[in-house]
């Protein structure tokens, strides 16, 4: 119990020190700071996600900032199903809002993929999205360079014809 005490701020340890238990600190603590019904909280959460778009970060970058703000939306759920299968269904439910969250906010450049997930059946998960999408990244960037190394090679062909021309 003292390591508890000991990580609580000096100034805010006081109020706990004659608890029975740590059950009883973890309980006091929870009620004091808990912000599950901070409703304008969990809105403006859920308007992040709603706005978050890729823009300058990378893939990667945005999908993790995503994911940081489902994992504080998730917990201001307060209906956990209990039945087995409203649970799956309600998770499936989740999981689908959250591709839907994060197709929204790629960039133009991922619309065909875009296209291609929201036809899919059965509707595939959050993973399976990123890691489509991630090869398509990947996909994109090796056909930059290709790109690239043609547009350098034209130029040079260019070049050498304007040479020969003078």
């Amino acid at each position: 119990m003292s390591w508890l005490l000991h990580s609580i701020e000096a100034a805010l340890s006081p109020q706990y020190m004659m608890m029975e238990s740590v059950k009883d600190i973890w309980d006091a603590i929870s009620r004091q700071y808990s912000q599950k019904n901070n409703y304008a909280q969990a809105y403006e959460i859920r308007k992040k996600t709603r706005e978050m778009s890729q823009g300058g970060p990378s893939l990667a970058a945005c999908y993790s900032n995503l994911s940081h703000l489902w994992q504080q939306l998730d917990a201001y759920r307060t209906h956990r199903p209990s039945i087995l299968t409203e649970l799956v269904t309600f998770q499936k439910d989740i999981e689908k809002e959250k591709v839907y969250d994060f197709l929204a906010g790629l960039n133009p450049d991922y619309d065909q993929v875009r296209v291609q997930v929201l036809g899919r059946d059965p509707f595939p998960t959050l993973e399976e999205v990123y890691n489509l999408i991630q090869h398509e990244e990947r996909r994109c960037n090796s056909m930059m360079h290709v790109v690239i190394l043609n547009v350098r090679l034209l130029l040079q062909c260019l070049g050498h014809q304007l040479l020969l021309v003078i």
